[in-house]
């Protein structure tokens, strides 16, 4: 490591919704081909990251906050920090400690949105430069969300999501995400809450949103809905309780069993976040346009820091 190693530094990693998914079929590697609007939003897990000088490399990952996820070497972030460390040829002792806020899972991609975090701030307290084609391979290599928090944009997702195409234009307005107590196993989804792999709705052209929300309404779509809420009555409960809350829609997000509603605005969105109670979990949130900015324990190693154009 080099005199421009940055000893410590906390970073925000956003939760991600799906305004749009569907699932187009399964591929020959066995993963499912998919088209997805997906957008970072204003709920965080928190990482601290301590790094030092070491003759072997090893990484540790503690885990505290409300959401009671695996720490260790198996956590995805973890996973992350020794991923960059052996691309670079670099010994280090990484410290993780992540706040974990965003709850698992519900489809809003808290893993993933860690990984990325370490994958956009690691390389730099190191003393190095990730190039974004090798970032982008560590990332598709962690999971199919990964490369999205790396650019950590409003983007429209395809392959298994790893093809990414910013959207232009994203109508204002603000979200309530409400998450029922029951959690959602990916693999049980694709498995048993999928009523095919064809839904009939499809996207032309996103790539510019119109501004109006009454025009966008018809965008709010997820083929995993149906099958979900026929397993799980939560989650339909929680998406039609948005709607008499004023949503001018309200989805699944991912595989859940998280459910977004757009709302007019910010005040609007916590109203109706307020109207829900234990045990479901409600969150009002916006959409962010780029990842946060981390905090450098050294002000001088601020100064010299500049995000990565991903």
């Amino acid at each position: 490591m080099s005199d421009a190693t940055i000893h410590r530094a906390v970073v925000r990693a956003p939760a991600k919704v799906n305004l749009y998914l569907r699932v187009l079929g399964r591929r020959p590697d066995g993963y499912h081909e998919l088209d997805s609007l997906m957008f970072p939003v204003s709920l965080f897990d928190e990482l601290t990251m301590v790094v030092e000088r070491a003759r072997r490399t090893s990484v540790s990952c503690r885990v505290s906050g409300p959401e009671r996820v695996a720490g260790g070497v198996s956590n995805l972030a973890a996973r992350a920090a020794r991923a960059v460390v052996s691309e670079l040829g670099l010994q280090a002792r990484v410290s993780i400690s992540l706040r974990k806020e965003v709850p698992f899972g519900a489809g809003l991609g808290g893993g993933s949105s860690d990984a990325a975090a370490v994958l956009r701030v690691l390389p730099r307290m190191l003393g190095r430069r990730l190039p974004p084609s090798r970032a982008q391979a560590l990332a598709v290599a962690l999971g199919a969300d990964v490369p999205f928090f790396l650019r950590c944009r409003p983007a429209r997702a395809r392959g298994v999501g790893e093809s990414l195409t910013p959207l232009a234009d994203v109508p204002l307005g603000a979200l309530t995400i409400v998450v029922p107590p029951v959690r959602i196993d990916t693999g049980w989804a694709y498995r048993t809450a999928l009523d095919g792999l064809t839904s009939g709705k499809s996207v032309s052209s996103v790539a510019r949103l119109p501004r109006r929300l009454d025009a966008v309404e018809s965008w709010f779509f997820n083929d995993f809905e149906r099958g979900i809420e026929r397993a799980v009555p939560a989650v339909r409960s929680c998406r039609q309780r948005l709607v008499r809350l004023g949503a001018r829609a309200a989805v699944l997000s991912g595989s859940g069993s998280a459910v977004v509603g757009w709302f007019e605005d910010v005040a609007a969105a916590r109203r109706a976040a307020d109207a829900f109670a234990a045990p479901d979990k409600a969150f009002a949130a916006t959409i962010l346009h780029g990842a946060p900015r981390p905090r450098l324990e050294d002000a001088r190693a601020a100064d010299r820091w500049a995000v990565a154009k991903w």
